[in-house]
């Protein structure tokens, strides 16, 4: 990106006739232009990595969209990412220019820049503006999971199977089990829990000891894993709702909406086409609320619940228009509260003539760390306190709904939405990178005892597991692309995702399946 010493004014003016031609001085703009994309490139892939860690295509596009504000991160992470991956490395590379700039015109003044050395000195810029660009776009690209977007497309284009060829949608409404009464559901959601947190020798204590203890004698899935290109809020409610991997709007060439969330134009509607639990349960006569600390506003998470049957959604906002003070500027309310909350929702959802479907989303072991004051700070790793503070107001709930009876006629499910997202900025990298078999927390009761046939599933499994258990009788136990996990393996026929090997399987999963999804995001 040097500039000769001097130019001619035949070489800056063409013969007539002549084909397209680059100045010198264009040349060198170009290079430092190359420079900069590939040092903001870097800039961001190294923001994200320490931020969330390695993510996917789906994962970006379904939360960058709604980035920033309340319930979303706050503006600070916004500004973080700016200064860290636009703004830094472009006042770098712009100071380099201006300093190479003056040092090579100093050289060439002096002389001592000429001949071989200017010629060395072209081609080392030439490198320069190929390498920096090729390298940071190829971090970003294995940033966001590029090379697997590809690889499905490749795939798909090869043997033409999708997800779509596994994908059952009940019929509503779904079948229940004669003469049972309506069960009520609970199910909350345990923001990034996963099993290895009960391990006090990688971490300094069990932090899922307190609903360890309150849930003794609770049935659990032994091993729910997540399913692959997962790992964030949205797909993990998708995921286990829906049966099917998340698919944004974005990423399937299909409805323009989800593009404009969080800037003032939220979606109204989050794969209107699919057949959720929501809706089963909506249709059966169910009222179906949900509880977040944050704001639902966020990754449409409040469109995919009004979407699939929900009646009433409180939120952030919600909160703080009853004074609520308890808030994380960051993200919301605490988790403390919401839980007193949810026992006035308890309260009159029992009190109601129909049955109901409460689902909750905590928010305290959300990065970064936050320690409340009604939490004891008594380890070196922040987060560790408070996953095990958060799961200390969990235990206090479900110790409510056994002294209020509650249990008597209702399911409750207590599930992770996803694995600790890892990130090298982040808490538990060290503990956790790396590990294999990592699996999602999960704890079941039910008034009539649960008798798990099927102990290794992932999320989509989760879907028909859901609706087994308030009594429904989906078709071959399938629902989604999953397959019930209460379900004898006898009785499951031929044809599901349960026949494929662990290769095949992933493979399915991360398909892009583009017709299927934009059916799924077109439908009205």
């Amino acid at each position: 990106m040097s500039e000769p010493s001097g130019t001619s004014p035949e070489s800056e003016h063409p013969p007539s006739g002549a084909g397209p031609h680059w100045s010198s001085r264009t040349l060198v703009i170009l290079g430092w232009l190359l420079v900069g994309v590939g040092s903001v490139a870097l800039g961001v892939s190294l923001w994200v990595r320490r931020t969330f860690g390695v993510i996917s295509i789906d994962q970006l596009l379904s939360n960058l969209p709604g980035g920033g504000g309340e319930g979303a991160g706050g503006s600070e992470i916004v500004v973080n990412a700016v200064l860290t991956g636009i703004v830094a490395p472009v006042a770098v590379v712009a100071l380099l220019a201006f300093l190479v700039t003056r040092s090579l015109r100093a050289l060439r003044e002096q002389g001592i820049l000429r001949g071989t050395r200017e010629r060395w000195l072209r081609v080392g810029a030439v490198l320069l503006a190929v390498a920096v660009p090729v390298s940071g776009l190829g971090l970003l690209g294995a940033t966001v999971g590029m090379k697997d977007y590809v690889a499905a497309l490749v795939r798909e284009a090869g043997n033409g199977e999708t997800i779509a060829d596994y994908y059952v949608a009940p019929e509503l409404p779904v079948t229940q089990r004669v003469g049972t009464d309506p069960k009520n559901l609970i199910l909350i959601y345990l923001e990034s829990v996963e099993d290895a947190f009960a391990d006090d020798t990688v971490f300094e204590k069990n932090m899922l000891a307190p609903v360890q203890e309150v849930t003794d004698g609770w049935d659990s899935i032994p091993s729910l894993r997540q399913y692959a290109g997962g790992g964030w809020t949205m797909s993990g409610l998708v995921s286990t709702q829906c049966g099917i991997p998340l698919r944004t709007a974005t990423a399937v060439g299909g409805s323009a909406e989800l593009n404009e969330l969080g800037f003032g134009s939220p979606v109204s509607s989050y794969l209107p086409g699919a057949t959720c639990l929501g809706d089963v349960l909506a249709e059966a006569g169910y009222r179906n609320v949900f509880l977040g600390g944050a704001d639902a506003q966020f990754a449409g998470k409040g469109a995919f619940l009004e979407s699939h049957g929900t009646d009433t959604i409180r939120d952030l906002p919600y909160w703080l228009d009853l004074d609520e003070t308890e808030v994380r500027d960051d993200w919301g309310l605490s988790d403390r509260r919401l839980f007193e909350r949810a026992r006035d929702a308890v309260q009159e959802l029992q009190a109601g003539d129909e049955p109901y479907a409460l689902t909750m989303l905590t928010l305290d072991t959300h990065e970064g760390p936050r320690v409340y004051e009604y939490c004891e700070w008594d380890t070196d790793v922040a987060m560790t306190s408070i996953t095990f503070c958060s799961m200390q107001q969990v235990a206090s709930f479900v110790d409510y709904l056994e002294t209020e009876g509650v249990l008597e006629d209702t399911v409750v499910v207590l599930m992770g939405d996803h694995q600790k997202m890892l990130a090298q900025g982040g808490s538990f990298w060290d503990e956790l990178n790396g590990v294999e078999g990592r699996t999602i927390f999960n704890r079941i009761w039910s008034p009539d005892g649960v008798t798990v046939r099927e102990p290794d599933i992932d999320q989509f499994s989760m879907y028909p597991t859901l609706l087994e258990l308030l009594d429904f009788a989906p078709e071959n136990h399938r629902a989604g692309a999953g397959v019930s996990a209460l379900a004898d393996p006898a009785a499951v026929p031929p044809g599901t995702t349960r026949d494929l090997d662990a290769d095949e399987y992933e493979a399915l999963v991360q398909g892009r399946a583009v017709e299927f999804y934009r059916e799924l995001w077109s439908a009205e």
